[in-house]
């Protein structure tokens, strides 16, 4: 008996050391989730990282036209009113666009001005301040939103914002005893688990709005007993720490509300636009009641692919609205009878889908410890209309090449960069043609041999006195395009042109301009395969690069990005950075945590940079690239084209003064396209450079100092001379010595008796008019 009771009493003692020790984790767990709520509460409205492309910027004198403009404005959420304006709205003039500006989400946001922007079909005029202050030569819209990480939302309304039938449509639809339970309702969940019993399956949910609220924001899609009950314990948590109210406006902000061209569709306002084609506060009831119903299911009751389905919804929230005394039966009669009028399809962004995967990579890079913090917000360098562009071009692009292919298993890809070369930032990234159906990055991520685009670094090297000291060429300087057979590592290597065309000696420039692989395998052996390595090191390509002759052909593997970026150190003037995508970065609070300091090294002479300009443009006026003329693109334009062995791959990378960008065009796995790089990559690379250059690109690059010209015979590479049948005009680094006078065209003997007697001829025409001049005076004189 007493051994007995010994023992009961030493149960009962571990049993209450078990129950400290499993209060004591408990309290350690519900301290560690309370501190998230609170890190989540001092945030915006949604728990995601929101990526914004970089701010919009309306410039006297530059672009946009009045109709991009208005576009512009419409994107970012304005809406059309009347003087007095408030921020916000704009209203079209005969002459512009007046605007009243929201606070810009920026840092380093501008006050915001009440401005009359004078604009025409391409340019802005003038900025007027229509409130009596100084005309400002600027305007800085704020940036429009590219895409969410992290689960999030992508409108910030404040509940008071949203339109009061949304609220109650959404009360009524999803959660009726919102307002009386602690964040969880035990009277729902009982009445779910009786109706899914009855059911037989899943007919309905027990969790409230805040229980949805903190799934959505703080855990994965899981349904493991852990995470139920860590969601009890957040929403408890959340309702003890913030009120209705504000659980209330953050879900009408981050609830969601299915996708819009593989975008996730985030809160009321978002999907206002992207369903209804309608600013949020001009939503009815029965609008309101449609993206209410949407919730339990937004895919399988989005208006725009089932209609019927979606208005059956709708019709349900609406009478349970009408049950609750939220609206009376003649209002819910009234929107019941309405038809469901979903917006048009619009063109939207699938590829800010690859530029938010690239961004959360460069966050793990460079703020590991904050990338996933709640209301993160990232900007970045995106031309959202670039990028819209870019798209476009990708898609339909792809399109005309696929026209009367045959099907295939593997699906033809293709990727676009774009950069500003002046700061070296991202415009534009397209990573494939459907992040939907691959989510490989082709232009960040894959790298595949660039074949014939490698050659400038050959050329490069050959022109630069400071890679080659005085055995420098010029773009006229000579080289034997002639077949050649070299021996590497005990194996013969026989390059051939294409369809085995040979010129024999021709200058450095036509050789580039028309892609000659023997020539580009003879200079390179001259300048030597080490320093071309070092050459194309110094101007960003980092991947790794075989020292073998065939470099010189493409024989290496680089991405898209890379090989994009080095080419802009020719569009730049000889200057490298690393190209950027990530400019600044803001926490939920404001405060900014990052802002890109950019890094720059003159790595090329300036001139020696514009050489590569005069010689690539060269190569679209007359070489491989002349599809870009023949599409009818008439500014200023430098380029390269690329083809791998068996047309696996085909590139083009190239630039004009405003732009620098690279298209390749291939299979994942790696089949041949049957499309060199004129065929497959320059006709994208043509629509984008031709969509985003304006009304009047740049007729031609600027000239540095340290360019002198001279006219040379084109078949010697020699100074002309007035016998040269014809001549064109070359650019030479100042203080280079010239080639010697073109002898081979001297002028014959017979063509110098003929000069000579002209001339004679000339000077007997030209004495007798002087003797009748002089005789026409003197009988003036006397008579």
């Amino acid at each position: 008996m007493l051994l007995r009771i010994v023992r009961v009493s030493m149960l009962r003692r571990w049993l209450v050391i078990a129950l400290l020790v499993a209060a004591a984790l408990a309290a350690v767990v519900v301290v560690r989730l309370d501190r998230r709520v609170q890190a989540y509460l001092r945030g915006p409205a949604l728990g995601s990282i929101r990526i914004f492309a970089a701010p919009m910027v309306v410039r006297a004198g530059g672009g946009p036209g009045r109709d991009d403009l208005l576009v512009a404005l419409a994107r970012l959420g304005y809406v059309e009113g009347r003087a007095p304006l408030a921020p916000g709205e704009f209203e079209p003039t005969r002459d512009g666009v007046a605007l009243q500006q929201r606070p810009s989400t920026v840092p380093w946001g501008t006050v915001p001005r009440h401005a009359l922007v004078v604009a025409g079909k391409s340019t802005v005029a003038a900025i007027r301040d229509l409130d009596g202050g100084m005309d400002p030569p600027r305007l800085e819209l704020e940036p429009e939103l590219l895409a969410t990480g992290g689960g999030g939302g992508s409108q910030l309304e404040a509940a008071e914002r949203v339109p009061k039938p949304c609220r109650d449509a959404v009360l009524a639809a999803e959660d009726q005893r919102f307002f009386q339970h602690p964040g969880v309702d035990p009277l729902a969940l009982v009445r779910a688990i009786l109706v899914n019993l009855r059911a037989g399956g899943a007919e309905q949910g027990g969790s409230t709005l805040t229980q949805q609220l903190v799934k959505n924001t703080f855990l994965t899609p899981r349904r493991t007993v852990g995470r139920k009950l860590r969601e009890a314990v957040l929403a408890v948590l959340l309702e003890l720490r913030t009120s209705k109210e504000d659980i209330l406006g953050r879900y009408l902000a981050s609830v969601y509300l299915g996708t819009d061209g593989g975008v996730p569709v985030h809160g009321f306002a978002h999907a206002a636009a992207v369903h209804l084609g309608k600013p949020l506060g001009a939503l009815d009831v029965g609008d309101c009641a449609l993206l209410a119903g949407m919730i339990r299911s937004p895919n399988r009751l989005a208006p725009r692919r089932h209609r019927d389905e979606a208005r059956a919804r709708r019709d349900e929230v609406l009478r349970l609205m009408i049950e609750r005394d939220m609206i009376d039966p003649e209002t819910g009669d009234k929107a019941m009878a309405q038809p469901v009028t979903p917006a048009p399809p619009r063109e939207r962004s699938v590829g800010a889908l690859y530029v938010a995967d690239q961004v959360q990579r460069e966050l793990d890079a460079l703020l590991p410890e904050v990338a996933m913090s709640p209301g993160l917000a990232v900007y970045t360098s995106i031309d959202a209309s670039a990028q819209r562009q870019a798209e476009r071009a990708v898609r339909h692009g792809l399109e005309a090449l696929e026209r009367g292919r045959p099907a295939r298993d593997d699906t033809l890809q293709a990727a676009l960069v774009a950069i500003d070369p002046e700061s070296g930032l991202v415009r534009a990234l397209v990573g494939g043609r459907d992040y939907r159906t691959s989510s490989l990055d082709h232009a960040v991520r894959m790298r595949r041999q660039p074949g014939s685009t490698f050659k400038p670094f050959v050329f490069l090297t050959a022109l630069d006195p400071a890679r080659s000291g005085v055995d420098a060429r010029s773009v006229v300087s000579r080289i034997d395009d002639r077949p050649l057979t070299v021996e590497v590592d005990g194996h013969s290597w026989t390059p051939a042109n294409y369809e085995d065309e040979y010129l024999g000696q021709v200058g450095l420039e036509e050789a580039l301009a028309r892609s000659l692989n023997t020539a580009t395998v003879r200079l390179a052996l001259a300048v030597g395969i080490g320093p071309i390595v070092e050459t194309a090191r110094d101007l960003g390509i980092t991947s790794p690069l075989p020292a073998v002759p065939a470099l010189a052909l493409g024989a290496g593997e680089v991405s898209l990005l890379e090989l994009t970026a080095a080419y802009g150190v020719f569009a730049s003037g000889g200057l490298q950075r690393p190209p950027g995508l990530v400019t600044a970065v803001a926490s939920g609070e404001g405060e900014v945590l990052y802002v890109a300091q950019g890094e720059t090294r003159q790595v090329i002479d300036p001139a020696v940079a514009y050489l590569m300009t005069h010689m690539l443009a060269r190569a679209i006026d007359a070489g491989t690239g002349d599809g870009v003329r023949r599409a009818g693109f008439r500014g200023a334009a430098a380029g390269k084209t690329g083809t791998t062995n068996d047309m696996r791959d085909a590139w083009f990378v190239g630039w004009t003064p405003d732009l620098v960008a690279g298209v390749w065009v291939g299979y994942d796995r790696g089949g041949s396209t049957g499309l060199t790089g004129a065929r497959g990559a320059l006709p994208i690379w043509t629509a984008f450079v031709r969509a985003t250059a304006g009304a009047t690109p740049a007729a031609e690059f600027p000239v540095p100092a340290g360019i002198v010209w001279r006219d040379v015979d084109p078949t010697t590479g020699l100074l002309a001379t007035p016998s040269c049948p014809s001549s064109s005009k070359e650019p030479f680094l100042a203080g280079s010595e010239p080639p010697p006078a073109c002898d081979r065209h001297r002028p014959t003997w017979a063509a110098v008796t003929d000069e000579v007697q002209e001339t004679a001829r000339e000077t007997g025409r030209a004495v007798e008019s002087t003797g009748r001049s002089i005789g026409r005076f003197f009988r003036e004189l006397f008579d």
